[in-house]
Order: structure tokens, then sequence, then C-alpha cells
């Protein structure tokens, strides 16, 4: 009887199924993976050594070589800044907590039910592609191209107003202002008609998290336009956001299929990164941007570098509500049974209130919900899981999965 060939392993495969046994198995060490990986692929030829490599690539290996016991959790800082005082006037206080949880939001005073905690505008934002028209990244007429409220079914309570230079219509000059000053000065189509090749992409894969970053970068770069200071805020503010690379996240997500859909993310991630930076770095002579050569070049290097567009579209994904980073509402952690919830005022999603939902003690944590709460234990855990990467230990889950076993 002839002996079985082995062949090793294509890389995107090994690390795939590494990933899937870790996510199985969290305490399995690196021999242990190895002793997996052979047992479940027998034609595999692999050296402990390999394994090692590739579980460092994952996460799961720290530098000095101690194995971690899960893949890589997202991470978070707090902003600099005083932006808490200055959106919820001392209300409440914003502490990080733990390597798990990060940071949090508490109270630091007593809240009534109802109350309207503070209300803010997004770091940067982009509406969702299913609640405008498909010309709206064209300059339509028909929203407004900062909060995107609907300017025609609006039109006899508003009097819209116009850039002087492209077709973006607005339902107020104090929109125009705040666009002009946050990105729309780099986007209008006729100071930079790159930035439409961007957009086009993104509408056809109705995927959103590539313009939010774009204007998250527009945004970093029109706060350097005021001084070197207020831009450098502005960058770590950004980065202050919970964050995961998205390739990390979407392996995470897929596990052992992951092989099957790697090819075809990394074209989409690598497609709207060169159409990014040939839209903003440098943003055309058009836009009138003066600052972005004195930009520290380090900052620069890193804004727009191939990882750092793979941590903004995971920073994306992480923090989205309802298209928009916010940075402090982005700092409130998830509950099955919160004491909080967003509300967006008028009919756009541009601003974001926090409203308590029951009476909130001084010293209490202030939590919202991430998922549908609606949903059954386990549907709330898998999208938990699959899109914030953490496993709920709320007391409702808790409760639930008892009660379950119970029956």
């Amino acid at each position: 009887m002839s002996e079985q060939r082995t062949v090793a392993p294509p890389e995107d495969e090994l690390r795939a199924a590494i990933a899937a046994i870790k996510d199985k198995e969290p305490e399995f060490g690196i021999s242990r993976v190895c002793a997996a990986l052979r047992a479940n692929n027998t034609t595999w030829q692999l050296s402990e050594k390999r394994v090692r490599k590739l579980m460092g690539s994952l996460g799961l290996v720290q530098a000095n070589g101690e194995e971690k016991s899960q893949i890589a959790v997202p991470k978070s800082s707090i902003a600099p800044g005083d932006f808490v005082n200055a959106l919820a006037n001392g209300q409440i206080k914003v502490e990080y907590i733990d390597k798990v949880k990060g940071k949090g939001v508490f109270a630091t005073r007593d809240f009534d039910k109802g109350t309207n905690v503070f209300e803010e505008t997004p770091f940067a934002w982009y509406p969702r592609w299913d609640t405008v028209g498909m010309n709206y990244y064209k300059g339509s007429s028909r929203e407004c191209q900062l909060c995107a409220r609907d300017i025609e079914r609006r039109s006899r309570v508003i009097r819209p107003v116009k850039c002087s230079r492209c077709a973006a219509c607005f339902c107020s000059n104090l929109c125009k202002k705040e666009a002009e000053s946050k990105f729309h000065q780099i986007e209008c189509s006729k100071n930079n008609p790159n930035f439409v090749h961007l957009a086009d992409t993104c509408y056809e894969l109705d995927w959103g998290a590539p313009m939010c970053s774009a204007r998250a970068i527009e945004r970093v770069l029109m706060e350097f336009e005021q001084g070197i200071e207020q831009g450098k805020r502005a960058w770590e503010s950004l980065k202050a956001f919970t964050t995961m690379r998205v390739d990390a996240m979407d392996m995470r997500r897929k596990g052992a299929s992951w092989f099957l859909y790697e090819e075809e993310y990394e074209k989409r991630w690598k497609a709207t990164y060169a159409q990014m930076q040939a839209s903003l770095c440098p943003p055309p002579p058009a836009c009138g941007l003066t600052q972005f050569d004195k930009i520290p070049k380090k900052i620069r290097d890193e804004m727009f570098s191939y990882d750092e567009w793979l941590n903004l579209i995971g920073k994306y994904s992480l923090n989205d509500q309802n298209g928009g980073l916010y940075l402090l509402q982005s700092c409130f952690n998830h509950n099955c049974d919160p004491n909080c919830v967003v509300v967006h005022p008028n009919d756009g999603m541009y601003r974001a209130i926090i409203q308590t939902l029951r009476p909130i003690k001084a010293g209490e944590e202030m939590t919202i919900t991430y998922v549908n709460p609606r949903d059954g234990v386990s549907e709330r855990k898998q999208a938990l899981y699959d899109w914030y990467m953490f496993d709920c230990q709320c007391n409702r889950c808790k409760d639930e999965v008892n009660s379950q076993s119970d029956k």
C-alpha cells in the first residue's frame, strides 16, 4: 500500500483553519492547534514553527512567545480634549474600564427617565445608501448634502442653498457652512472630480464604510487647515475610536471559509484605497487646502497607509451609528437591557441624542444596545460576537441562557 502524499497547505487556508480552531477551542496552545490541524487535514505537511508564525499574525501569540487564549480583541482609547464636558456639561464622564470592555460612560449625577443627556454631531458621517436617492453623491437637489434630510418634501418650510461651484444642495446656510468646514470643500465635484470614482464604486457595492472613512480623513485635513495643534487633536480623536483591522474582523467572522472570500474582499479594499489616495493624497489644488504639506510626516504617512485604511474601515464597522462616527456616543458600552437609547431628531439621521430609558443614579454606567433587543438570546449573542467581537455576558443574557438550560 502506497503512502499518502502530503502537501504544504496554502497560507490562506492554513490561516483560516487556525482561526476556526481557536474560535472553537480558545484554550488551545500552539502544540494542540498543530495537532488539531494534522488530525483534521491528514494530507497537510505542517511544522510547529509555521503554525506559530501564523498564529502570531492572527494576534494569538504575543511578542515574547506567550500564547493568548483568544483571538485579538478590538482596542480603544479616550480621545484628547474636553469634548465630554463640552457636549454634556459635566453630567457624565468617560473612563477606561479594562482591555475587554475598553472605555465606558458613567453618570456624574442622577437622571430621571426620558432625560436628553446630550446631543452630538458626528466626527464623520455618510448616509446609508438605502436612505438617499441614487444621485445623492452626485450633488442631487433632493437631499441635503450634510444631514441628508429630504429637501423636496420640506421645500415649503425651508430655503435650500446650493454650493457656488457644483450642484450640491443644502437645507440651510448652517448645513452648508458645516459641510464646507468638514468635507465639502474637498469633495466638491468641481474641485475634486476623482472623488466621484470612489463614490461610484461604493454605491455599486452598496458599501458605506469607505465613504465614511474618507470623510473622516477629510475632517482631519480640514482641521489641520485651522492649525497644526487642532489637526493633531482631530487625528488623535479619530484614532481613539474602537479599532480592529477589517481583514482581521472578516477572517474571524468567516472562520474556516475565509479563504473563499479573501481575494474578493482584498480587491475591494485595494480598489477603494487607490481611489481614496487619488482624491485625497493630496486633494487637488482647486480644493484650496494650504496646510497639507505642513502636516507632520509621521501623521501623514500613517493616515494614508494601506494599514490605516483597513483600520478605518474596521473602525466604521465597530462604531457605525446610522452611518456616522460619534466621539461620545461611541464610548457607550452595550447591554441587552440598556438604560439609554440613541435617538435622531427631526427627519434626519445626522444629529444623535442620548436619552435615558429609566432613572439612573450617579456613578452608574450608562449603556445602549448594539443589536435588536427584541431578538432572542442566541441571535443577540451571535450578532454581537460576529459584528462587535465579544461574547455578551450581561445579566439579561445570563438569565435567559440559564432559563434555557433549565428547560
